[in-house]
């Protein structure tokens, strides 16, 4: 008589299978304690917080603009969201990268359609220009750009500075309205 038949061999199988279930289940259960200890390390306030995030808004089905940040605090309360370590980059309508922008920290309204951005502000162009500002703020529906405070515009041959910016991301046009000076150096 072999202990080999097929049913003890069923038998042995869905043991195995019940042991691997036990093994999977005991090492990801976490007791209520240590999810409280979880949830309160959440600063207060805060109803969702992320890490590592990475949100894309589309229109039509092309990407317009993307953005990555290092933390995200939504406060349903306030309909806003807070931001830190922000990468922005923009899309033209035909899905083209227009640039980027990056920031120390920053808020999002309820719908992404206000964003401000403070601390060691940085925009990139595709074109090679940089701007720098200590904060500024992005609006989705005029997809305009704009700060009044002290800036700095830097290109091949270009040094510029001013106070205050108005950026249109669809004509690419830029206005600098305050206390501009300008160094160019002609191509050699």
């Amino acid at each position: 008589m072999t202990l080999i038949r097929p049913r003890n061999l069923l038998l042995l199988l869905a043991l195995l299978l019940a042991v691997a279930l036990a093994t999977i289940v005991i090492s990801r259960y976490r007791s209520p304690v240590e999810v409280r200890s979880v949830v309160k390390s959440l600063p207060s306030g805060v109803d969702l917080a992320l890490q590592d995030i990475n949100y894309t808004h589309t229109e039509g089905g092309v990407a317009r603009w993307r953005l990555v940040a290092k933390q995200v605090e939504h406060l349903a309360n306030e309909k806003s969201t807070t931001v830190s370590a922000i990468h922005l980059t923009f899309f033209a309508a035909d899905g083209a990268e227009q640039g980027t922008l990056k920031a120390r920290n920053g808020k999002v309204d309820g719908d992404f359609s206000v964003v401000e951005l403070q601390g060691e502000v940085e925009i990139v162009s595709r074109s090679g220009y940089t701007l720098q500002t200590d904060h500024l703020t992005f609006r989705q529906q005029e997809r305009t750009i704009r700060t009044d405070a002290p800036v700095k515009l830097a290109s091949a041959g270009l040094q510029l500075k001013g106070v205050g910016l108005d950026l249109n991301l669809d004509t690419q046009r830029l206005r600098i309205p305050a206390r501009v000076s300008a160094v160019v150096q002609p191509k050699r």
